[in-house]
Protein backbone atom coordinates (compact mmCIF):
# COMPACT_ATOMS: atom_id res chain seq x y z
CA UNK A 1 0.00 0.00 0.00
CA UNK A 2 1.17 3.47 -1.07
CA UNK A 3 1.04 6.74 1.42
CA UNK A 4 1.82 10.07 1.00
CA UNK A 5 3.75 11.91 3.68
CA UNK A 6 3.75 15.41 4.27
CA UNK A 7 5.90 16.76 7.22
CA UNK A 8 6.16 20.17 9.03
CA UNK A 9 8.79 20.92 11.65
CA UNK A 10 6.58 21.61 14.53
CA UNK A 11 8.98 23.92 16.44
CA UNK A 12 12.47 24.33 14.37
CA UNK A 13 15.51 25.51 16.29
CA UNK A 14 18.97 24.23 15.69
CA UNK A 15 18.64 21.56 18.67
CA UNK A 16 15.86 20.03 17.40
CA UNK A 17 17.08 19.87 13.95
CA UNK A 18 20.39 18.10 15.00
CA UNK A 19 18.24 15.71 17.12
CA UNK A 20 16.05 14.87 14.26
CA UNK A 21 19.12 14.35 12.12
CA UNK A 22 20.77 12.05 14.31
CA UNK A 23 17.87 10.01 14.94
CA UNK A 24 17.22 9.89 11.22
CA UNK A 25 20.85 8.37 10.50
CA UNK A 26 20.02 5.65 13.03
CA UNK A 27 16.49 4.76 11.85
CA UNK A 28 15.69 0.97 10.53
CA UNK A 29 12.41 1.95 8.46
CA UNK A 30 9.47 0.01 8.46
CA UNK A 31 8.06 1.10 5.33
CA UNK A 32 9.87 1.12 2.10
CA UNK A 33 10.40 4.75 0.49
CA UNK A 34 9.96 5.12 -3.17
CA UNK A 35 10.55 9.02 -3.28
CA UNK A 36 11.63 11.43 -0.10
CA UNK A 37 12.23 14.90 -0.90
CA UNK A 38 13.66 17.65 1.06
CA UNK A 39 11.92 21.60 1.38
CA UNK A 40 14.29 24.46 1.53
CA UNK A 41 11.77 25.69 4.40
CA UNK A 42 12.11 23.03 6.45
CA UNK A 43 10.25 19.57 6.90
CA UNK A 44 9.67 17.63 3.29
CA UNK A 45 7.30 14.94 1.89
CA UNK A 46 7.78 11.39 0.98
CA UNK A 47 6.29 8.41 -0.57
CA UNK A 48 6.49 5.18 0.74
CA UNK A 49 5.16 1.35 0.51
CA UNK A 50 3.99 0.14 3.35
CA UNK A 51 2.17 -3.06 4.36
CA UNK A 52 -0.25 -1.78 6.45
CA UNK A 53 -1.40 1.25 8.45
CA UNK A 54 0.43 0.13 11.51
CA UNK A 55 3.27 0.12 9.84
CA UNK A 56 2.84 3.73 8.95
CA UNK A 57 2.62 4.59 12.71
CA UNK A 58 5.42 3.19 13.68
CA UNK A 59 7.16 4.86 11.00
CA UNK A 60 6.12 8.30 11.86
CA UNK A 61 5.72 7.61 16.04
CA UNK A 62 9.76 7.99 16.63
CA UNK A 63 9.73 11.77 14.86
CA UNK A 64 6.49 13.43 16.39
CA UNK A 65 8.17 15.23 18.63
CA UNK A 66 9.70 16.67 15.88
CA UNK A 67 7.16 17.44 13.21
CA UNK A 68 3.64 17.75 12.42
CA UNK A 69 2.69 14.64 9.63
CA UNK A 70 0.13 14.17 7.29
CA UNK A 71 -0.15 10.46 5.91
CA UNK A 72 -2.51 9.54 3.39
CA UNK A 73 -3.20 6.58 1.23
CA UNK A 74 -2.30 7.14 -2.12
CA UNK A 75 -3.18 5.47 -5.54
CA UNK A 76 -1.77 6.17 -9.24
CA UNK A 77 -3.56 8.46 -10.99
CA UNK A 78 -4.73 5.97 -13.72
CA UNK A 79 -6.48 3.98 -11.02
CA UNK A 80 -7.53 7.07 -9.46
CA UNK A 81 -9.69 8.37 -12.72
CA UNK A 82 -11.99 5.56 -12.68
CA UNK A 83 -12.52 5.74 -9.12
CA UNK A 84 -13.49 9.41 -9.21
CA UNK A 85 -15.41 8.80 -12.60
CA UNK A 86 -17.63 5.99 -10.84
CA UNK A 87 -18.80 7.65 -7.66
CA UNK A 88 -19.11 10.79 -9.33
CA UNK A 89 -21.97 8.83 -11.31
CA UNK A 90 -22.78 7.51 -7.99
CA UNK A 91 -23.81 10.88 -7.14
CA UNK A 92 -25.42 12.31 -9.97
CA UNK A 93 -28.22 9.06 -10.19
CA UNK A 94 -29.24 10.15 -6.45
CA UNK A 95 -32.11 12.60 -6.47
Amino acid sequence: MLFGIVYKERHPSEESQKRSLQLFTNWQPPVEFKGHWAFATGGGMAIVEAENSAAMVEAVTPFTPFFDFRVEPVVNVEEAVPIFTKTTGWRDSVA
